[in-house]
């Protein structure tokens, strides 16, 4: 019904994976494109996994739009090591926030 379907959707964020998947299961939902069935839900984080503090015992996460300039510079920065691997790169700034709090 109606009502069902704007129950689910309004609820949506808070549902677990398993309950994710039931209902993936029990709406019969396909793929928009290709008609298929859709896999169970995974955990899938987008943000990078980092440590916190002089301990590092704290976790914390960083967006990814503000990590890619190291990969999008990686050229340069292997320029600026003569070519030799393995090297470091460090991003110092106020660009990095804790994104989960």
């Amino acid at each position: 019904s109606v009502e069902e379907y704007q129950s689910v959707r309004s609820q949506i964020e808070n549902f677990g994976i398993e309950e994710l998947g039931d209902k993936l299961r029990k709406y019969d939902a396909k793929s928009p494109i290709s008609g298929n069935d859709l896999s169970d839900p995974i955990p899938f984080n987008l943000m990078f996994g980092t440590s916190i503090g002089p301990s590092g015992s704290s976790k914390g996460f960083l967006r990814p739009e503000t990590a890619q300039g190291i990969f999008v510079n990686f050229r340069r920065l292997i320029e600026f090591n003569n070519g030799k691997l393995p090297f470091a790169a460090a991003q110092i700034g106020s660009a990095f926030r804790n994104e989960i709090s």
